[in-house]
C-alpha cells in the first residue's frame, strides 16, 4: 500500500513538472517568437510608410501604372503588416508598452506575430467596423490587460499610409465564440460611426468566452 502510494506521488509530480514545463513555453517561448516577428514588422512597417514620400517633383510627368502600383503598395498581404495599434490614457500609453504592429488575417500562425486583422473588416478610419484580434495570454499576450480600458480611453490606428486615426473607448462585453456578429455587424452599437472592434479571449487561460472593446472613430486621417 505504501508502495503504491509512493508510486502515485511520484506520478503525480512529474505530471505536474509536464504541465509547468509547457506553461513556461506556452508564456516564455511563445512570446520571444512573437517578440522577433514584432522587430520584423517594425522594420517593414518603416519602410511602408516611407514609400509614399517618394512623390513625383511637381510638374514631373508620371507613368499611370506607377498609380496603380501605389494602390497596390497600401494592400497588405496576409501576415504582412497591416497597421500599427496604441492605447492611451490621459497621455500615457495602457495595454501596451509600446505600439503594436497588427498583421493582415486572423489565422493561427498570423495571430502568433501579433494583433490580426479581420480580413472582411473595415480599414482604419473608413465607414463601417474595423476588427482587430489580439492573443491575451500567449505570443506577446498584446490584449492581456485589454479589460482594463475604461471611458477617456483612446485607441490609436495607424494605417499603411501613415494616416492617424483615433477611436474613443465606449464599451465592452463578454460575449461566445459564436457570437461573430461583433465583427461582421458593420455598426454593432449603432453609433451611426465608424467602429473599431476589439476581440481576446476571456477568461485569462481559456478560450471559453471573448472579451469584447468597442472604440468610436473621433479623429481622422491625420498624418502620424
Amino acid at each position: 500500500m505504501t508502495r503504491a502510494v509512493r508510486g502515485l506521488g511520484w506520478v503525480l509530480l512529474v505530471s505536474g513538472a509536464v504541465v509547468l514545463l509547457y506553461v513556461v513555453y506556452l508564456m516564455w517561448f511563445t512570446n520571444l517568437g512573437t517578440s522577433q516577428a514584432q522587430r520584423d514588422l517594425a522594420q517593414a512597417w518603416e519602410q511602408q510608410v516611407a514609400a509614399p514620400a517618394d512623390a513625383p517633383v511637381a510638374g514631373e510627368q508620371q507613368d499611370p501604372a506607377d498609380d496603380e502600383a501605389s494602390d497596390e503598395d497600401t494592400v497588405a498581404d496576409p501576415g504582412d503588416a497591416y497597421a500599427m495599434i496604441w492605447f492611451e490614457r490621459d497621455g500615457a500609453p495602457i495595454v501596451a508598452d509600446e505600439p503594436l504592429y497588427v498583421v493582415s488575417g486572423v489565422t493561427l500562425d498570423d495571430l502568433r506575430a501579433g494583433p490580426g486583422h479581420y480580413p472582411d473588416s473595415a480599414a482604419p478610419g473608413e465607414d463601417g467596423n474595423l476588427g482587430i484580434a489580439g492573443h491575451r495570454t500567449t505570443y506577446g499576450a498584446p490584449f492581456w490587460s485589454l479589460d482594463e480600458l475604461q471611458a477617456g480611453d483612446t485607441i490609436h490606428v495607424v494605417d499603411r499610409d501613415g494616416r492617424e486615426w483615433v477611436y474613443a473607448y465606449r464599451e465592452q462585453r463578454v460575449v461566445a465564440p459564436t457570437d461573430t456578429w461583433v465583427v461582421e455587424d458593420e455598426d454593432p452599437l449603432d453609433l451611426e460611426a465608424p467602429t473599431i472592434t476589439l476581440t481576446t479571449c476571456h477568461p485569462r487561460f481559456s478560450a471559453a468566452q471573448r472579451l469584447i472593446a468597442w472604440g468610436e472613430l473621433t479623429s481622422a486621417g491625420d498624418e502620424a
